[in-house]
């Protein structure tokens, strides 16, 4: 464009950037929390949400578990203290040799805590078809962002 048409140059930096053209994109917000030994056993751990648009990824890193063991897992309502029902179910916990397990989970929604409260707990099976498996063995109270 020459400067004969400074008003059409000015135009169109102004729809670029009414549209977002020279936006840069946003940061993921990241939220840590401790998953702390439950019921006698040893399993702790760290955990990490990473909120995107529309989603939420759960990042655990645990040990101390039983080397090759699985555990079910989930995000419950409430608190560790004051447990709940299960809001979302995440991947399984698998140990490995050495009894330490990291385990990504997504989750289609968005991260919104309710005034209850969410927490992650690794349950001490891999089912709930036996009444042993449903203790939990870890648990970590997620917080808002």
């Amino acid at each position: 464009m020459t400067a004969k048409h400074p008003l059409v140059v000015l135009l169109a930096l102004a729809l670029a950037v009414a549209c977002g053209g020279t936006s840069t994109p946003a940061t993921p917000t990241t939220v840590d929390f401790s998953m702390v030994a439950q019921n006698g056993s040893v399993v702790k751990g760290t955990g990490q949400v990473v909120e995107s648009a529309g989603s939420f990824t759960i990042t655990l890193k645990l040990k101390g578990m039983a080397p090759g063991s699985i555990h079910v897992s989930h995000v419950h309502a409430g608190q560790c203290s004051a447990p709940g029902g299960i809001a979302y179910a995440l991947q399984s916990v698998v140990a490995d040799s050495a009894g330490t397990a990291t385990t990504v989970s997504t989750i289609p929604t968005g991260y919104s805590i309710p005034t209850s409260g969410w927490y992650v707990n690794v349950h001490h099976g891999p089912d709930f078809t036996e009444a042993d498996y449903a203790p939990s063995d870890s648990c970590g109270n997620l917080t808002a962002r």
